[in-house]
């Protein structure tokens, strides 16, 4: 017992140092203090340790009504997991205090109370002198009866890792708990090397095949997403379609919707290394804060995003993002060039967004790197526009005029499938191409002026639904662009001609008005989904608890009345096939004399009464209803007929005198 409660504190203080449980932690390991060292043991009942399993049973409940209806959360299962060992301290607590030192499998599952007592032996009534009966009930009740310490503390454990720590922290206390407790319960002939190196060997594949499973799975949702063709932007490494062939493919399922107050880039990931095909960032880190912070007295401007999610979600914002709302859920996460990641976040949101408009921060030494593939035609470019000894603002402007006046947009892709040679078969020949290769070359163009830039992508806010009042971005509203830093901020330099938002929409499917409708009819239904949790309307929700607490309580109620039926039924046959005497007339004698000052008392026993009354008329009958209640053999039938005549007539002259007066 003692390596057990050594084990379970291990678990406990693991638990309330992995998952901040502190104060809960330190209630458990005070009661078990108690339990351990105090002399309180109560003789607890098989009923009353049923009556602690349902408590714990209604905890859960009562949790699951919590973080399912009275505060939703998209974390319910790990809230669950979390208080595990608070929710099942009443069985722990109730063995700990318990003479048995043993938990019946019925506190812990219903179907073991179902069994009837004939069959799973436990009945209060045990005969001490049947030695079979005996037997059977003590190998029954053994195999019934469990030490729930070292389960406790596996579960425990099972609860700590809800705090999901990346560290090894979690994974070295687990390893460490639960070889101990396999050491304390591995057979004696077991050899000590042998054992060891099993149990190293398992943690070592553990160890090694938990890495394996991350990495297939972050592998194989990679691969789903590409194979799926899902749009979602990775923050780290962009996808260009700058030397693919063929026509650029459009869709308009609706992304998002947003209230603004005007037509606006939302930007989701910014690149400064070139490598062809890809834009990749020079830092590959996310943190928890926010590199944004508000200048002066910029005065901060709001935008509303109503928006599904997915389980990782790369958000689509203004520039200068500082605050959001509506996502206290979910875990932010920000990279230095402006992306903002969010993990688990609810699968429909509506937030704010507070911004300056202004991207702030230092650019770095890759946003003025050019490739050597490309100086010629950009020393000649930009020689031509006479770029060079102007202000920033101005060769910005000058940048995006030249490609308006001199370009068009165009949705087909080229027959160049080298990412390099069509970049140059654009600038110097073709003279058109799609956002890509426009933000490209202003990125390249304003680096050989000297201007730190970098490409950005994410979303142009255009289309404005005057019915809804709000604005409609489809996945054909996706878009890439350029930002300088110029005057201390990062700007967008946007050099793609106006006519591409024109060109998309004439490009529109034919079926767009039925997806549209279906996907507004999705829209108002989870807008209204949303309303009521955030309404938390409390006349249903305590209506939906009442009604659960109601069936709880009369399913608690029938089982036990359906136990005690069982109880009753089995403790009358036991008593028939087992206990003899029950019909002695001297308990006509007791019963007289039940109400009166001579009544026998609580846990006296019978022959302690007898010598209490002083009547010698009892002491030859209680004699022979001990003989008759204790004695194997019982009594002959003359003593038999001696102790009915003798105790009947004693109870009627009883009754007699008590009519007389």
């Amino acid at each position: 017992m003692n390596k057990d409660l050594l084990f379970l504190s291990f678990s406990l203080l693991s638990w309330g140092w992995l998952s901040q449980t502190w104060l809960a932690a330190s209630g458990l390991l005070c009661a078990i203090a108690v339990g351990k060292y105090s002399s309180w043991r109560w003789r607890i009942s098989s009923r009353q340790f049923y009556r602690c399993g349902d408590l714990s049973a209604l905890l859960v409940i009562l949790l699951l009504v919590d973080v399912y209806i009275l505060q939703p959360t998209e974390l319910a299962i790990f809230v669950l997991l979390k208080w595990l060992p608070v929710l099942f301290a009443p069985a722990l607590l109730a063995q700990l205090f318990s003479s048995d030192q043993k938990l019946p499998l019925g506190a812990l599952f219903y179907s073991f109370r179902k069994q009837k007592a004939g069959q799973s032996g436990e009945t209060d009534f045990k005969p001490p002198y049947t030695t079979l009966y005996n037997r059977e009930s003590t190998v029954v009740r053994l195999l019934r009866e469990i030490d729930f310490v070292l389960p406790y503390a596996g579960l425990t454990v099972l609860s700590a890792g809800a705090a999901n720590v990346q560290t090894p922290a979690y994974f070295i206390i687990a390893a460490t708990l639960f070889t101990g407790i396999l050491w304390s319960v591995r057979p004696k002939h077991s050899p000590a090397p042998v054992w060891l190196l099993a149990v190293g060997l398992a943690i070592v594949i553990s160890h090694f095949g938990h890495h394996g499973l991350r990495q297939l799975d972050a592998l194989v949702e990679e691969k789903v997403v590409g194979w799926l063709g899902d749009s979602q932007t990775d923050p780290f490494k962009g996808q260009t379609s700058i030397g693919d062939v063929g026509k650029l493919k459009l869709s308009d399922k609706i992304e998002f919707r947003l209230k603004a107050d005007k037509p606006l880039l939302l930007h989701q990931a910014s690149y400064d290394i070139y490598l062809g095909h890809h834009w990749a960032v020079s830092t590959r880190l996310l943190t928890s804060e926010n590199p944004a912070t508000q200048t002066g007295n910029s005065k901060l401007k709001q935008l509303e995003i109503m928006q599904p999610l997915n389980r990782q979600t790369v958000l689509a914002l203004p520039d200068g993002t500082i605050k959001i709302t509506g996502l206290d859920d979910a875990n932010l996460q920000y990279t230095e060039l402006g992306a903002v990641k969010a993990s688990l976040p609810p699968r429909f949101a509506r937030y704010q967004v507070f911004y300056t408009d202004k991207r702030t921060g230092a650019p770095g030494k890759y946003d003025l790197q050019i490739p050597k593939q490309h100086l010629d035609w950009l020393q000649q470019l930009s020689s031509e526009l006479k770029l060079a000894g102007q202000r920033p603002e101005a060769i910005a402007e000058q940048i995006k005029s030249y490609f308006r006046t001199n370009f068009f947009y165009s949705l087909y892709l080229g027959t160049q499938t080298d990412a390099d040679l069509a970049l140059r078969n654009f600038m110097l020949k073709r003279k058109a191409g799609h956002c890509e290769y426009f933000a490209a070359a202003t990125v390249l163009l304003l680096r050989q002026a000297g201007i730190p830039a970098r490409l950005a992508n994410g979303y142009s806010v255009d289309e404005y639904d005057s019915r809804q009042d709000l604005y409609i971005v489809r996945s054909r509203h996706a878009h890439a662009w350029a930002i300088a830093y110029i005057d201390g901020v990062w700007q967008a330099v946007d050099s793609t001609p106006s006519q591409w938002l024109r060109m998309e929409t004439e490009h529109a499917g034919l079926w767009r008005p039925l997806t549209d409708g279906w996907s507004n009819c999705v829209f108002q239904l989870r807008q209204w989904q949303l309303q009521q949790t955030r309404q938390k309307n409390i006349q249903l929700e305590l209506l939906a608890a009442l009604l659960l607490s109601i069936y709880l309580a009369w399913r608690i109620y029938s089982a036990k009345r359906k136990l005690n039926r069982n109880m009753r039924h089995t403790k009358t046959a036991v008593f028939k096939l087992a206990y003899q005497g029950l019909d002695s007339e001297f308990y006509l004698i007791e019963q007289c004399l039940q109400n009166t000052a001579q009544a026998r008392q609580h846990n006296e026993s019978i022959q302690q009464w007898v010598g209490r009354l002083q009547i010698p008329a009892l002491h030859p009958l209680y004699k022979l209803h001990y003989r008759l209640r204790f004695d194997p053999i019982g009594l002959s039938g003359e003593q038999r007929q001696l102790l009915r005549q003798q105790a009947s007539a004693w109870a009627g002259d009883f009754e007699g005198e008590a009519a007389k007066h």
